[in-house]
């Protein structure tokens, strides 16, 4: 379809994207032409509706998957405000739902978290099941890298039995590729792979290549947990498979977000391989792409991961730098895992280093957050490498 953009309307808008079949990369050169618009359109009460279902069809490109949260965010408030105005909690509860998206992407989690819950709060009383699974799905987002979120049993099957009764398939694998991650994220793999290999079925149905490159770095993630929990580097094999598989899925797509992770993940391939010189200069071209969007997610565990790498290749001033950095990221989180994991990353750094001293100071602070670890198999798994560490 000839675009045509006089007059530029509201409606007119509506209309070419919704009779377009493209991916919407096309709209990246009217990315101005639309903030302007929405931004007159939502604070116009004539003009509100369509600003609004325009609003909720570009947000998740524009704000999401090119991570322009700074220009686009603004318009959430707006929106909401006017949906207050006319009392359409309805389109409060989607607000809510894309607000608590955008804070999860910049790395605010407990404004995150008060937006999602605001949602599901509001979609239970309006029965809005659609909005519940999505809901749902972004609060299982926030476990990856905030494990006070509670991901019950209970949970998850009021979340599944939900999403049995909603069409839209997409929210069914965006729910189902949460839970992958977030019972990767504790350590439950078995479970993790299947709720993967269920998203990504759904995602090939539906022949979409960013859910389908979302889904296979799932998979490749968990199969390189898996290697680092059995120390069984043939797992490996599968993880690389499926990281090639999402980056032949992204390369199709505009997902800005795609850089970072990709290169992280095959970072820490290389970092399990032994590999550390490479896997150190993909942690570094993991931490310029996060950087380049900014991304706090990403940044945060760069540097993990290039303070690990550069401790076993000798590098210990600039691996101190990293780790410190990510030590501190990850106290402002509330992440007692990531806390204690980063701290047995410095205790083998200064053993290395030949500061025993300092080095059992960190184990020692090591093991008093390691008791504040709710899961006792994660809560295991680092006392097994503090004591690691101290019988060296």
């Amino acid at each position: 379809m000839e675009l045509k953009l006089s007059p530029e309307t509201i409606g007119d808008w509506l209309r070419y994207i919704k009779n377009s079949d493209k991916p919407f990369n096309w709209l990246i050169p009217y990315e101005a032409n639309l903030l302007s618009l929405l931004q007159t359109g939502l604070n116009r009460e004539r003009d509100f509706r369509k600003s609004y279902d325009l609003l909720t069809i570009v947000f998740p490109y524009f704000a999401l998957n090119l991570s322009h949260s700074e220009q686009w965010s603004p318009l959430l408030a707006d929106a909401l405000l006017m949906a207050q105005d006319i009392q359409n909690n309805e389109f409060q509860v989607k607000v809510f739902r894309w607000m608590g998206e955008s804070y999860l992407k910049i790395g605010q989690h407990q404004s995150a978290r008060s937006a999602f819950s605001t949602a599901l709060e509001r979609a239970e009383t309006g029965q809005i099941d659609d909005m519940k699974v999505a809901v749902f799905t972004g609060l299982f987002k926030l476990q990856w890298f905030d494990l006070r979120q509670n991901v019950s049993q209970m949970l998850v099957e009021q979340a599944l039995a939900t999403a049995r009764c909603v069409e839209d398939l997409k929210l069914r694998a965006d729910l189902y590729e949460a839970l992958a991650f977030a019972y990767g994220r504790m350590r439950e793999t078995k479970v993790a792979l299947g709720y993967g290999q269920t998203a990504l079925v759904y995602w090939q149905s539906l022949n979409d290549s960013s859910g389908l490159g979302r889904a296979a770095y799932t998979l490749a993630a968990v199969y390189t947990q898996i290697t680092q929990i059995t120390e069984d580097k043939r797992f490996l094999k599968y993880a690389i498979q499926y990281l090639e598989m999402a980056h032949d899925a992204l390369s199709q797509t505009n997902d800005v977000w795609q850089y970072p992770l990709l290169a992280y993940e095959r970072a820490v391939i290389y970092y399990q391989l032994e590999e550390y010189e490479t896997a150190a200069s993909w942690f570094q071209q993991s931490l310029q792409e996060a950087d380049r969007i900014n991304a706090p997610h990403y940044v945060v565990i760069a540097h993990h991961g290039l303070g690990l790498a550069q401790a076993k290749l000798s590098q210990f001033n600039s691996a101190r730098h990293y780790l410190l950095k990510a030590l501190e990221s990850w106290i402002t989180l509330k992440n007692n895992y990531e806390q204690a994991s980063v701290l047995v990353g410095l205790a083998d750094l200064e053993l290395c280093a030949g500061n025993r001293t300092e080095s059992t100071a960190y184990i020692h602070d090591g093991l008093i957050i390691t008791d504040q670890i709710e899961d006792n198999e994660m809560q295991q798994f680092l006392r097994d490498q503090f004591q690691d560490l101290l019988e060296k």
